[in-house]
């Protein structure tokens, strides 16, 4: 019994002890899609999976394009991977790679966002005193909380900007402890969060704003702290070159279709309804919002102004994600929040950081809470009961979501005539005769995305500006289904595509016809867009509300080359990017090495 509990206690003080928790929760979390071999389908699967599809396809081939995507969204040469965390698509792309089958990868997937959101906080956590064991603790709540398994159960990309923010506010918390700011530190979580999801690194800055503010107010050295601010700023654009100079290059000469203006903000808050409750902050988690704001209220005095200030940014966050606010007369006095911020309940994350941090924080500094001090029983024994309780309850909601969208493959799998679960979504399958289990479970993953469509005209170019007030006059979903997917069939032999080596586009069909005819070709056009028809450059005779091109066509064959000039200042623009990585992981490395000889 001795030797049992000296292996059990050299296995908790190991440094490996962290990653066996998070990896055991991890797997249990994904038991369901593990033991019925299987993925969930759900609003944003099809999208996300064009996208690593493309990046897969790249690296597989070698024939690399940073804007067009050449392999997913059905070869429409459209940019999407370079204005939406094009980092991010890479290493996804990597994975799916490495990956037997869809069905791999969306596990592989949602264990590596899981486990990155546990060490994400784990590590936040530690550098904020928090003990090693309510750190895992933790750490162990937020892999599986609602804000990060948002990204296996609905495959939201909030859920993955979720999984790495907690990095961001390591420097953030750092700051309001020391009250100067950790440059490096700053910077390369908040490149992280750029790289990854812009619209999470905006959430994320908003609740670093009034941190940054009361920290300049109380430190001593005011001028330092501002010139500091100013060094982080300027190396996190060098870091993030990539993503905002590009989306300035593309945005500047395009007019671009926004994402969807969502005119009822108010039904996607935090609220006691029964969608809410399940996916966006579940019924325990609330509970612990609830009690650190109850603790931090109620010995206000007493607590120090980390403790303050992070509980207070985390309820106001946690008010802003809710319908208290009047989001419907907000919208209606500022239109630009439909597409902005489309979703209130997306500042739900912040206090699932902030108050996961300070439950450990509280924790770990103050014996008797959330122990039985009225009984005279301040026993951790309880407390870790009470958060088990928190997980259980936790997990159960999760598996319900996971068995729901289970059942929902599982039937398309059996029955090929079952409707997809996803909206704006469509079946070619039969057309191209196969079934949902071979689009699933094969290994020839071009299956399910020449399949399963989705129509998501999000980043598509457009020949005038579209905003929350005309966008439904241009029909962006329904002219991107009819040109840009239907019309794929429409005329006789269809189009070929092939991808060449240099990253351009080939697209070759026939005229059957005797004279020179117009033809709507499916593949769109920006302004940086090089049209080649027949091996003469062209202009295209007319393009569409949703970028899609109609060429003159000499009667036999037809073949338009389709790539995307980049020039000097994109060259320019990614090589700062890469020597600006570089030159922060040699700093690491030369600071780290200096350090272990020192302390020799």
């Amino acid at each position: 019994m001795e030797q049992l509990r000296n292996a059990a206690k050299k296995v908790h003080e190991s440094r490996f002890f962290p990653l066996l928790v998070f990896g055991l929760l991890g797997l249990i979390a994904l038991s369901g899609l593990i033991l019925n071999n299987t993925l969930i389908l759900s609003y944003d699967t099809i999208f996300h999976f064009n996208r690593f599809y493309d990046t897969a396809e790249q690296i597989r081939n070698g024939s690399y394009n940073y804007f067009q995507m050449n392999y997913g969204f059905l070869q429409t040469g459209r940019i999407v991977n370079a204005l939406y965390g094009p980092v991010v698509a890479y290493i996804g792309g990597f994975v799916l790679l490495l990956s037997y089958n869809w069905i791999v990868f969306e596990i592989v997937s949602s264990m590596l966002v899981m486990l990155i959101a546990a060490f994400s906080m784990y590590w936040l956590c530690k550098v904020n005193g928090v003990s090693r064991d309510y750190s895992i603790l933790m750490g162990s709540l937020y892999m599986v909380g609602s804000s990060v398994f948002l990204w296996v159960t609905t495959q939201q990309f909030t859920g993955v900007g979720a999984a790495v923010m907690p990095l961001f506010f390591i420097g953030i918390t750092l700051m309001l402890q020391k009250l100067r700011i950790p440059v490096l530190g700053v910077s390369v979580g908040m490149a992280v969060l750029i790289q990854t999801h812009v619209v999470s690194s905006l959430i994320a800055f908003g609740a670093a704003l009034p941190i940054i503010i009361v920290s300049l107010v109380l430190t001593k050295e005011k001028w330092k702290m501002i010139k500091d601010g100013l060094i982080a700023i300027v190396l996190t654009l060098a870091l993030t070159f990539n993503v905002w100079g590009v989306m300035i290059s593309i945005f500047r000469h395009n007019f671009l279709i926004p994402t969807f203006p969502e005119t009822s903000m108010q039904l996607f808050t935090v609220s006691l309804h029964g969608e809410s409750i399940q996916s966006v902050v579940k019924p325990m988690e609330l509970l612990i919002f609830l009690y650190v704001i109850y603790y931090v209220i109620t010995r206000w005095k007493k607590l120090n102004y980390v403790v303050r200030t992070l509980g207070s940014v985390g309820f106001a966050f946690l008010v802003l994600s809710t319908n208290i606010v009047p989001w419907t007369r907000l919208q209606v006095e500022f239109p630009k929040l439909t597409t902005l911020v489309q979703f209130p309940k997306r500042f739900a994350v912040v206090p699932f950081i902030l108050f996961f941090l300070l439950l450990g924080m509280i924790l770990t500094n103050d014996k008797h809470a959330l122990t039985l001090k009225p009984l005279h029983y301040p026993s951790r024994a309880f407390t870790y009961a009470m958060l088990f309780f928190v997980f259980a309850l936790n997990m159960e909601l999760n598996f319900q979501a996971i068995n729901l969208g289970v059942s929902q493959t599982i039937a398309m799998k059996q029955n090929n005539d079952s409707v997809i679960p996803v909206n704006h979504a469509f079946s070619y399958n039969k057309r191209n005769n196969r079934t949902y289990l071979q689009d699933l479970e094969s290994t020839n993953k071009s299956y399910f995305i020449n399949d399963i469509l989705k129509t998501t005209p999000d980043y598509l170019p457009t020949t005038e500006a579209v905003n929350e007030d005309n966008y439904a006059n241009v029909h962006p979903y329904l002219n991107n289904h009819r040109q840009l997917i239907k019309h794929n069939f429409k005329i006789k032999g269809g189009y070929t595509k092939k991808v060449n080596k240099d990253g351009s586009l080939t697209v070759t069909w026939y005229n059957h016809h005797s004279k020179t005819r117009r033809f709507r070709v499916t593949v769109v056009k920006y302004s940086a867009t090089k049209l080649v028809l027949n091996g003469k450059k062209i202009k295209p005779a007319r393009i569409s509300q949703v970028g899609a091109v109609t060429v003159k066509a000499k009667p036999g064959k037809n073949v338009l080359t389709v790539s995307y000039r980049t020039g000097l200042g994109m060259d320019v623009i990614f090589l700062v990017t890469t020597l600006s990585w570089v030159g922060v992981f040699g700093y690491v490395i030369v600071r780290r090495f200096k350090n272990k000889k020192s302390n020799q």
